[in-house]
């Protein structure tokens, strides 16, 4: 980090996070500890080096990854150590540094005022900067702050130990975090939670082992996002515990890449780490920032040369390196896990979106960050099921969203089985706070039917990705009594699932739609009226749902979407179990293939919480026989209540 031009850093040894001011690499020689680091099993007792030390400084527990004591030890002591078999490493304890409302230019770039627009602030989410600490009392950070943790003390003049006594950290802060309050600045996110873990002194210096136990402290906090603005030119196994024993307990972990460039294959550590999201930085002009650190460790990109945030004081500040690179990620990563994701999802999702720069994959990773890409839908969707009968033709029944929607689709489908005669559900009236609806028979029918258990998933027209990372799309076509082609939006790999149903009712003869020739770019849709009266029918509004197929959970819910593995007759029920088991499933379902085209629709029951049995209904408007050809069906299956 520099306030001024960049040179190239020569840190031979120790850890820098931010500054790349020249004299970094004899000012870290210079302060270098006599400390060293024994490595010891997991299942070893601190009594093993404890007792060799002449003085502890600290002791580390990474769980199942192994455990540290750093102290000052005699050469006697660390050759006995060396052959101790319960001894995995010993390493010195090296030196640790600072590597060097308005929009600041790199929260525009990445578009995170748009994912504020679309109401992601991060709420619910937890970030932690493993830095100098945070400026306790900033009007643009004070009211996110949470928990802090001094493994090295404020210096003097702190309102808390953990208090910001250098600056470097309370600008990080306001990169990812700093509130959306008409005054300063706002960060990636805006409404997360900072918690203030220092590690390093009011000149920017901490040790591995401090890093490595405020590493350990997040973790076990349960925190989110562990952003490292620091990073070394070699690595430390201590630290690379630290790493692992973090990502294992489910935190994201982001770092700056270094500030060594121009240069190839110098990533820092801990960003070089596997465990580790590594970031460079980028210029105004999306050019790869002269002072970045690349390498094949690059995952992503970000805004990193003249950024301007929070600084000491209650002051604000213009900054440049990996280190204002690396929190504009670590705000993007919070308001995923705010919103359901795991470390591993939150890590996948930011580089699947990131867009593409034309930077060389060791200088650019995946591409340059894009938050607003990144960023999960609120409120697209909702389940939910009706029990009603139908007294006549005539009558239309509502139902009421428990969110609000701008333009949504409604697929309500299949009818259970408590009466034999062939029933379809028909839609009209699809607004953003709700639907009406009715249990509508074929002409040749009176109208009137008992009662009946119907599903229904509503979903906002758009391309959507689900908490967990799932790529969703709900559209619309206009189709009528031909089959009519439909393009998705959506960047499917494989032929998705889907589900369609009329919105409308223009044209007053009954009717169903049907789907066929299901690609990763689109389908066809058609209408069928009853064999009787089958010919011309006005356009009708057909809304379809379209997703990915497997599994997975949104805020405890569990969900599914999948074509059955058994083919579909008339003949008998068959019998489709669920990949997984629901407390009170919502089930929707839409027959996929055309290989029968006698006008049907289907029908289920028997509904638990591991399968459905399902039937193809065709109507016997023109004669008796109902013989219907094999087909698949697509089907979702959420936990009742479960909110999109």
């Amino acid at each position: 980090m520099t306030r001024t031009n960049v040179s190239r850093r020569h840190v031979l040894r120790g850890i820098a996070a931010g500054s790349a001011a020249t004299g970094i690499a004899s000012e870290a020689l210079a302060r270098e500890t006599d400390r060293k680091i024994v490595g010891l099993k997991a299942t070893a007792g601190f009594d093993v080096a404890r007792q060799k030390a002449d003085d502890v400084y600290r002791e580390l527990d990474f769980g199942h990854v192994g455990k540290a004591v750093a102290g000052k030890f005699s050469d006697q002591a660390l050759q006995a150590l060396e052959n101790n078999p319960n001894v995995r490493y010993v390493e010195r304890d090296g030196t640790v540094q600072t590597l060097a409302q308005t929009l600041p230019w790199g929260v525009d770039r990445v578009d995170a005022d748009v994912a504020h627009d679309d109401g992601i602030t991060g709420s619910g989410g937890d970030i932690a900067i493993i830095d100098t600490g945070i400026d306790a009392t900033h009007t643009d950070l004070e009211a996110n702050l949470g928990t802090g943790k001094a493994v090295v003390n404020c210096s003097s003049g702190c309102d808390t130990n953990w208090d910001d006594d250098k600056g470097h950290g309370t600008h990080c802060a306001g990169i990812a975090d700093a509130i959306d309050n008409s005054t300063g600045v706002v960060g990636v996110s805006t409404e997360a939670t900072l918690h203030a873990v220092k590690v390093l002194d009011q000149n920017g210096y901490g040790s591995w082992s401090d890093v490595a136990d405020g590493i350990r402290w997040v973790a076990d906090q349960g925190y989110d996002v562990g952003s490292m603005s620091l990073g070394a030119s070699s690595g430390s196994s201590t630290l690379r515990d630290a790493c692992q024993y973090a990502y294992d307990n489910g935190v994201l972990l982001v770092a700056a890449a270094g500030n060594s460039g121009p240069c190839s294959d110098c990533v820092g550590y801990p960003a070089a780490y596997s465990t580790v999201m590594a970031v460079s930085a980028t210029n105004s002009d999306d050019e790869l920032a002269n002072f970045s650190s690349t390498g094949p460790e690059i995952e992503i990109a970000a805004p990193g040369k003249e950024i301007y945030s929070t600084y000491n004081d209650g002051g604000y500040t213009t900054l440049k390196g990996t280190s204002m690179a690396c929190p504009h990620v670590s705000g993007a990563g919070g308001f995923l896990m705010a919103n359901g994701y795991s470390n591993t999802q939150a890590r996948d999702r930011l580089k699947s979106t990131a867009e593409d720069i034309g930077l060389p994959d060791n200088e650019q990773g995946s591409g340059l960050l894009d938050a607003a890409a990144a960023a999960p839908s609120q409120g697209i969707g909702e389940v939910g099921s009706v029990t009603t009968d139908q007294p006549d033709r005539s009558t239309w029944f509502s139902v009421g969203f428990d969110g609000s929607y701008d333009d949504p689709v409604v697929i309500m489908k299949p009818v259970s089985y408590n009466g034999g005669q062939p029933v379809h559900v028909r839609l009209r009236n699809v607004t953003g706070s709700g639907f009406e609806f009715q249990l509508e028979e074929w002409n040749y029918l009176n109208g009137k039917h008992t009662t009946e258990t119907i599903h229904y998933l509503v979903v906002e027209k758009g391309v959507h990705t689900l908490a967990d990372g799932t790529t969703i799309e709900a559209g619309s076509t206009q189709v009528d009594e031909d089959f009519n082609s439909a393009s998705f939006s959506a960047p499917f790999s494989s032929a998705p699932v889907v589900l369609a149903q009329p919105q409308t009712k223009n044209g007053g003869d009954e009717v169903v739609s049907r789907q066929r020739n299901v690609t990763a770019s689109g389908l066809e849709l058609q209408l069928q009226e009853e064999e009787a009266r089958a010919g011309y029918h006005t356009y009708e509004s057909v809304g379809y749902v379209a997703a990915e197929a497997g599994s997975g959970s949104i805020d405890g819910y569990g969900y599914e979407f999948g074509v059955f593995d058994d083919v579909v007759t008339d003949d008998y029920w068959t019998w489709e179990g669920f990949a997984n088991s629901y407390n009170s499933p919502t089930f929707v379902a839409d027959i996929r293939t055309y290989n029968g085209g006698d006008t049907s629709e289907l029908r289920y029951r028997k509904l638990d919480s591991n399968s459905a049995e399902v039937y193809l209904e065709e109507e016997q408007s023109d004669d008796d026989e109902t013989h219907h050809a094999d087909d698949r069906v697509a089907y979702a299956v959420f936990e009742a209540g479960a909110t999109l």
